[in-house]
């Protein structure tokens, strides 16, 4: 396989490549009807290799402590109250936030502020498509 440097050689304004410089040229190419083999990709391995594991995020998913202590750390009024739904639902009914203001829903990298709404005499949030084995980070304050 030749190198870029020699390929644009024989294709030089004015030159005509032999019929086998043209077929290297080719073949020094991947197609898109290609299959690329994995070892051809570089640093494939060691970004697999570094990779979060699936099984691992899940169970970071629904471990209702994780990132406990840096929610202590944390010096604000608002509180964190972390929730697992398990069946998917539009109204999700949460004792702890019972006499609460809603501040804030926090859930895969996103944060709602206005769509979701609280009851505060039932402690059940509304307006919204709750998905099962998902965490939500509620946000909230005592009244």
């Amino acid at each position: 396989m030749a190198n870029k440097n020699i390929l644009k050689n024989w294709f030089k304004t004015g030159l005509f490549p032999t019929q086998s410089q043209f077929w290297e040229w080719m073949e020094s190419y991947w197609h898109k009807d290609d299959v690329i083999p994995q070892a051809q990709i570089q640093n494939l391995r060691t970004d697999l290799d570094n990779k979060a594991d699936k099984a691992a995020i899940g169970v970071h998913m629904t471990d209702t402590n994780a990132h406990a202590d840096l929610f202590a750390k944390v010096a604000t009024p608002y509180r964190f109250l972390p929730v697992f739904p398990t069946a998917d639902t539009s109204e999700l009914q949460v004792d702890a936030l019972k006499n609460t203001t809603l501040n804030a829903v926090m859930y895969m990298g996103q944060i709602d502020m206005d769509v979701i709404q609280l009851d505060p005499i039932t402690g059940t949030l509304s307006n919204w498509d709750f998905r099962a084995n998902t965490q939500y980070i509620i946000l909230y304050t005592k009244r």
